[in-house]
């Protein structure tokens, strides 16, 4: 395993030393970068590269994950209690008091559990703990403006930058540091993450599509024979680009066998919106069906319940369903909806059995719900995200209200004139 490791060189060499004594197959392989904002630079390379990856602080982290959606499996060395006692050893080696000091990064409950634990019986003590709305550099006013009004003797910071800062304008500043237990308590979270991520990546993946002849008539059926023949290259093309196993069932199905890492991906989801185009401009129409699953009949299954759903949408849109009977869908459009097809849980059935609705149609407007940030509706809405007519969404809302789950938000009138519409509030 490739473990990046993004950060200032003092933790990041540490880190990478600490880590190859715990496990020598482990190759680390430093970004190093002093200040944290600064992290941002090496982020994509370093995921090119590295199979997981270890911020050496929280300050690091939190300045990529504010920008920047890390995919491979992340953690970050925290500075804990070891942290902060070795750094008041440093202070008494130096002959210093810690009656007043001030400390940046660690949390309050941690550092008073400290404070009481080794008998410290300090005066002034001040703590700003980490924040992501504060800048790195106004931790190192903070120390300043604190020493300067003569309220504190010492300083203690877990950033390098700001560490590298005050040393240079001489003030008493001592570093926070990765400790070995601390970097131990980091490796073996993400070492978790990254065999839970290849435990996942390693699942089946089975994609089912259906090729849709939408012209139809007999006059074509020699000339869509030899189409199809070119509609296969494009197939076996897509295939072997996700390195799957292509089977062949009748005259317009086709089963692909791949891993989920291969499948489950956004990358993949383009090359499937492409070959979609692409068999649509021969004169066909392509729907297809996610599965995922842990065995090839539980994939496969997932597979055409999917496709069912894609085949009844108005755009041959794609969903997925997998190993825990969740759907997601349409993938890659703004209206994406993740809910689970199984009645597990006890508040749902409870609803059902008042509306008469499917669990799965309150799962669904339940994630329509959060997805748009609104649980007030008019028909034509509700239809629309729904995927159903006016007539039916008009009873389902009819039967919330009636089951006291839903009331009158408002009435809202056309511009043409007509009957209001009722605007109906959802409230489960």
């Amino acid at each position: 395993m490739k473990v990046g490791i993004i950060g200032p060189s003092d933790s990041g060499h540490k880190i990478k030393q600490y880590i190859n004594e715990i496990d020598k197959e482990i190759e680390g392989i430093l970004y190093i970068r002093e200040k944290a904002a600064e992290a941002l630079d090496v982020i994509e390379i370093c995921e090119s590269e590295c199979d997981a990856i270890i911020f050496t602080g929280c300050g690091v982290s939190e300045a990529v994950k504010s920008k920047y959606e890390v995919k491979k499996p992340n953690s970050f060395v925290s500075r804990g209690g070891t942290s902060i006692t070795k750094a008041f050893w440093e202070i008494r080696n130096a002959n210093m008091s810690l009656e007043r000091f001030s400390i940046d990064v660690v949390e309050n409950e941690i550092l008073e559990d400290v404070l009481k634990e080794i008998n410290i019986n300090s005066k002034e003590v001040f703590s700003l703990p980490f924040s992501s709305k504060i800048d790195e550099m106004e931790y190192a006013k903070w120390h300043i403006d604190l020493f300067n009004d003569n309220k504190i003797d010492a300083m203690l910071t877990g950033f390098a930058g700001v560490y590298n800062e005050l040393k240079k304008e001489g003030y008493p500043v001592f570093r926070l540091e990765a400790t070995r237990p601390l970097i131990k308590v980091c490796y073996d979270k993400i070492k978790s993450k990254y065999a839970l991520n290849r435990a996942q990546h390693s699942q089946i993946g089975v994609e089912i599509l259906s090729l849709i002849d939408y012209k139809g008539s007999n006059d074509n059926y020699y000339s869509n024979m030899i189409k199809k023949s070119d509609l296969d290259k494009v197939i076996v093309e897509y295939v072997r680009s996700i390195q799957g196993s292509l089977f062949n069932f009748g005259r317009d199905e086709y089963i692909i066998f791949a891993h989920r890492g291969a499948i489950d991906d956004e990358i993949n989801y383009n090359k499937l919106f492409k070959l979609q185009k692409d068999i649509e401009t021969r004169g066909f129409s392509l729907g297809i069906g996610i599965g995922i699953g842990n065995t090839a009949y539980q994939a496969e299954a997932n597979g055409y319940k999917a496709l069912k759903r894609c085949l009844d949408s108005k755009d041959f849109e794609i969903y997925l369903i997998d190993e825990n009977d969740v759907i997601r869908g349409p993938l890659g459009g703004n209206n994406e909806l993740s809910y689970s097809l199984v009645a597990s849980d006890k508040y749902l059935m409870e609803i059902s059995e008042k509306t008469s609705l499917s669990c799965e149609s309150i799962a669904k407007i339940m994630a329509i719900s959060e997805t748009r940030q609104s649980k007030v509706y008019d028909t034509k809405e509700l239809a629309d995200y729904l995927d159903i007519s006016d007539r039916s969404a008009r009873r389902i809302l009819n039967k919330i209200v009636e089951a006291n789950l839903g009331r009158v938000y408002a009435k809202e009138t056309s511009k043409g004139g007509g009957r209001p519409k009722n605007l109906i509030e959802i409230l489960f």
